[in-house]
């Protein structure tokens, strides 16, 4: 194995290792911690959930967005701009060269 290689196994066995050894640290959601979802600590585990899940969805489709922004701008620079546009209207990403 690389170096680079080493390190991640050792990574990921540490991290393996502390979820089996501290399964605590692992538990993700209220009913996993024991608390009652109507609680208030529950709402918020709930609403941190879907708070994270959002901001992931906004930033890859930001994502997404950016690129087909850069792939239009490169099909303008080499003057296929009409081919990208149909493309577009008939619902596939990279259209015809």
């Amino acid at each position: 194995m690389t170096g680079k290689a080493t390190r991640t196994a050792r990574v990921v066995v540490l991290a393996a290792m502390l979820c089996v050894l501290a399964p605590a640290i692992a538990w993700a959601c209220p009913i996993c911690f024991g608390v009652d979802p109507d609680s208030a600590t529950g709402r918020s585990v709930n609403w941190a959930v879907f708070t994270l899940l959002g901001v992931t969805g906004g930033v890859l489709s930001g994502f997404v967005g950016f690129f087909f922004h850069l792939l239009k701008r490169s099909r303008q620079a080499l003057g296929n701009d009409a081919a990208f546009d149909a493309a577009v209207r008939r619902g596939q990403p990279g259209g015809e060269s």
